[in-house]
């Protein structure tokens, strides 16, 4: 007579291979080369623009805003798409790290740079906006890869994310917002 445990009608065994399955995927995923370099340079192409822009408060500085937005977004589905074609699979926490620099470290990072970048454009220390963009890139670049080994070690704890729609619709959202800020501003 078998045992329970060896039953493939068993539950548990089930449970048991989908998890052994899971895990295999997680170890064989992999970042394309270059994406946390690439991610962080839109990232600080997106701070410095916006920091420019939300400082001029003309509308030419509004162009610079949405061509840095344009730039980062164009970037991060093109990220997304390489690490979706690298790996076959597309993961929504990864995308929402990006989108939205979801993690709490990230996004006081990018909050932080996003500040000091404005006031120093204000102040017209473009040096100081340039560094500050960059401290941000590098910051939200290294919460993902926090985000990225954490996610591999326990991936059902932090495979959850805003799905794509939910993530376009709040970019739109934000771009019509900040958009009304300026001309209203």
């Amino acid at each position: 007579m078998e045992s329970s445990s060896t039953d493939p009608q068993d539950p548990r065994t089930a449970l048991a291979g989908a998890d052994e399955a899971r895990r295999r995927l997680t170890t064989n995923l992999r970042l394309p080369t270059g994406f946390l370099v690439v991610f962080a340079s839109a990232v600080a192409v997106q701070l410095g623009t916006a920091a420019y822009g939300i400082a001029a408060q003309t509308t030419a500085g509004l162009a610079v805003v949405l061509a840095g937005l344009a730039v980062f977004l164009g970037t991060a589905a093109l990220l997304l798409h390489r690490f979706s074609r690298l790996n076959g699979v597309r993961v929504d926490g990864l995308a929402s790290q990006i989108v939205l620099a979801a993690g709490a470290s990230a996004s006081l990072v990018y909050l932080g740079a996003l500040a000091a970048g404005i006031w120093a454009a204000f102040e017209s220390q473009w040096w100081l906006v340039a560094l500050a963009a960059v401290v941000g890139g590098i910051g939200c670049a290294l919460g993902t890869r926090h985000w990225w080994r954490t996610y591999r070690h326990e991936p059902a704890a932090h495979a959850r994310g805003a799905s794509p729609r939910v993530l376009a619709l709040l970019a739109v959202v934000a771009c019509l917002g900040f958009a009304v800020l300026l001309v209203v501003g």
